[in-house]
């Protein structure tokens, strides 16, 4: 793998990657959620910057990104929360645009705050869930007593480091189910906008687009060329079922499991019939039933045919998807699979074919890992999304224990998936 092709890859699944968390990020925000981070990439930092409240971050590995919303970090630190109680000295900082809304707390040690422009605060009450608000004397001093608001974006300073609190109201666990389940759905919803605008970029861009036709290109020692089609017939009908584009076609066929097809096609505007039995072959680890029959190649510049090609490239390529993950479903096999070594492999292979052949697989890769991330595997959206619907029809969420025992299986699986599924690239 060269240089260019590792530039590549980075390229092909940062945009894959941004444009999913992308969609997490926008509908969050639309919702008021609190987002925290924003991230591209897994592993350490290597840029980050923030801005209106939300940080955004590229990391160093290249294979995934993830955005934090409010709902989950204030859990993990619920022991340091509970020591913001009356009675506590901390150090408090203010916002710079509302002198009176406090944006930091540090609840460490007295002698670890080095914070010289914050002003210490004896807490006499404090709520920061709800009402946001908190008052107590200020240096020590027992005659000020004073109020503040707590800012939405709070970050307190704790021993392992910063934790932003935010109010209940805008964390992703307190707001509407349905909301819930249009963020969850929203980062795959983006990967299949993704591969739509990539195909309709193509369709623009090339000089001519393949047009979705029935006329059939005879394989040599298959059965279709046996019984004497040629070159250029134009399949009519599959058993008396009229036929109108390629894929209906091959769905048709397909129906037949090995028995014989009854074709109608056309040759020099004459209509003749033909009655031909599949052959039984095996591609790829899988038994499959061909003719032996491609398509014709027809191509257009026409605009239609531009917009056709986008679309059917689109549908095609998400069916195929589908049908995989079933047969992937009732025949489990790794080689079926591929990670990340396969997608860089696959990816070299698209740059020495040329750019539009890397913009195909970016838009197919896009609409695969839109497709796979809607399995209801837990920490996948998928996995999310059938929590949202069990929490619907029970009325209430899972127990915080359950959740996590849950979100621990799906990632220990998803772990040990990559694992073999990356030995087995290797092997390969």
């Amino acid at each position: 793998m060269n240089f260019l092709s590792i530039i590549a890859f980075i390229i092909v699944f940062g945009l894959i990657v941004t444009f999913h968390e992308f969609g997490h990020f926008l509908l969050a925000k639309k919702f008021g959620v609190i987002v925290h981070e924003f991230s591209i990439g897994m592993g350490p930092k290597i840029f980050s910057v923030t801005k209106s409240n939300t940080k955004y971050v590229i990391r160093l590995l290249p294979v995934g990104g993830y955005v934090a919303m409010a709902g989950a970090e204030e859990n993990q630190y619920l022991d340091y929360l509970n020591e913001l109680r009356p009675g506590r000295t901390v150090t408090i900082g203010f916002s710079s645009s509302e002198p009176k809304l406090i944006n930091y707390i540090d609840i460490r040690k007295i002698e670890d705050q080095v914070d010289q422009d914050g002003q210490l605060l004896l807490i006499k009450s404090i709520d920061y869930e709800n009402s946001r608000s908190v008052s107590g004397f200020l240096n020590s001093d027992q005659e000020d007593y004073k109020s503040f608001k707590l800012s939405d974006y709070l970050t307190i300073n704790t021993d392992q480091g910063e934790i932003a609190v935010a109010p209940k109201s805008r964390q992703l666990p307190n707001i509407a189910l349905w909301k819930q389940a249009i963020i969850n759905f929203a980062g795959p919803f983006m990967n299949f906008v993704l591969a739509l605008i990539l195909f309709v970029f193509l369709a623009i861009t090339l000089n001519k687009v393949p047009v979705s036709t029935t006329k059939i290109e005879p394989i040599p020692n298959y059965p279709a060329i046996k019984q004497g089609l040629r070159r250029g017939d134009r399949i009519v009908s599959v058993d008396s079922v009229r036929i109108h584009n390629w894929n209906q076609m091959v769905r048709e066929i397909s129906k037949t499991n090995g028995q014989s097809v009854d074709l109608t096609y056309e040759r020099n505007d004459k209509l003749s019939r033909i009655s031909i039995k599949p052959r039984l072959v095996t591609q790829a680890g899988q038994k499959r039933y061909l003719l032996g029959i491609e398509q014709y190649s027809v191509t257009s510049g026409s605009l239609k045919a531009r917009f056709s090609y986008a679309f059917s490239s689109f549908f095609d390529g998400s069916t195929a998807i589908w049908r995989a993950l079933g047969n992937l479903i009732l025949h489990p096999s790794l080689n079926q699979l591929g990670g990340p070594v396969m997608i860089a492999k696959t990816t070299n292979q698209a740059v020495n074919n040329g750019f539009f052949s890397l913009v195909s697989l970016t838009a197919l890769l896009s609409l695969n890992i839109g497709i796979f991330n809607l399995i209801p595997i837990p920490v996948l959206d998928g996995g999310k999304l059938l929590l949202n619907l069990i929490e619907a029809i029970r009325g209430k969420p899972l127990k915080d224990r359950t959740n996590q025992t849950v979100l621990l299986i799906g990632v220990v699986f998803m772990i040990l998936l990559m694992i073999a599924v990356t030995i087995n690239d290797l092997l390969r």
